[in-house]
């Protein structure tokens, strides 16, 4: 069995049948995700005439079409993913434009300078992982003024696995019934981990001891539209959808917030 660090790789390698969903947020065949609007909106405040900005797991650049939309004043953007199909529509869908860049590149090792950009965001990508520890001070590092990202924060944390299979997601070599090895371990499975507020803020000041962290609960968003994504997801075995009012993926209820990383 591959190490614990590799299989939650597999999950976003080669990701030709995801891709296709980003594509089409980011050229606007589907309306704009509720999170990049929210992202968008409280960017408004941190992003400069002139500064370059970062984003880190841009995926197919769809959080892009939000900050173009809302962000009046002119900045330059860079995407960076680990997965080369997302990269590939991502460059399709931003093909020619001024200002745009797209590279590949890891969360725990960014092909970047220190201090290289202005503002960094970094959106639904830390709760996916192993640890935040690296990914977190690599964020730090190539951030001159700020970090913004957005992630699952509570009073307390959770380390969760979602497992797979064919029967969730149909390009699985793991058949239904052998979804764990003999050790009680996943075959293949990705991370939906929820940190403490504590804990993450002493990642961001292992980081950068001088940061300040601020957290903003995500509410900037409405439930309809994520019940109507969720049905546009096909790709996507199990989206974010509302009950009760509260965002859930599966049987977990998400909380959402934005973590602003101010430096100093």
């Amino acid at each position: 069995m591959k190490p614990d660090a590799e299989v939650w790789r597999d999950v976003w390698r080669n990701r030709d049948d995801y891709a296709d969903v980003l594509y089409r947020r980011a050229v606007g065949a589907v309306p704009e995700m509720e999170s990049s609007k929210a992202a968008a909106a409280l960017l408004r405040d941190y992003i400069k005439p002139g500064d370059a900005v970062l984003d880190v797991g841009c995926g197919g650049g769809h959080y892009l079409r939000s900050l173009r939309r809302l962000i009046e004043v002119p900045f330059t953007y860079t995407g960076v993913d680990a997965t080369r199909d997302f990269l590939d529509v991502a460059r399709l869908a931003w093909k020619g434009t001024p200002g745009v860049v797209f590279r590949q590149g890891d969360i725990y090792n960014l092909p970047f300078e220190t201090g290289e950009f202005d503002v960094v965001i970094c959106n639904n990508v830390l709760y996916h992982l192993p640890n935040i520890n690296r990914p977190l001070a690599e964020l730090m590092r190539v951030a001159r003024r700020v970090v913004i990202a957005r992630t699952l924060i509570g009073d307390r944390s959770f380390r969760v696995q979602e497992v797979f299979s064919s029967a969730v997601l149909p390009r699985s070599e793991v058949p239904p019934d052998d979804e764990f090895t003999d050790e009680g371990e996943p075959r293949s499975f990705d991370y939906l981990n929820i940190y403490s507020k504590t804990y993450f803020t002493a990642a961001v000041r292992r980081a950068d001891p001088k940061a300040s962290v601020q957290y903003i609960e995500d509410k900037f968003f409405d439930p309809e539209a994520i019940e109507r994504s969720a049905g546009e997801d096909w790709k996507n075995p199990n989206p974010t959808r509302i009950l009760d009012g509260r965002q859930v993926i599966g049987y977990i209820i998400v909380p959402y917030h934005f973590v602003i990383m101010e430096k100093t």
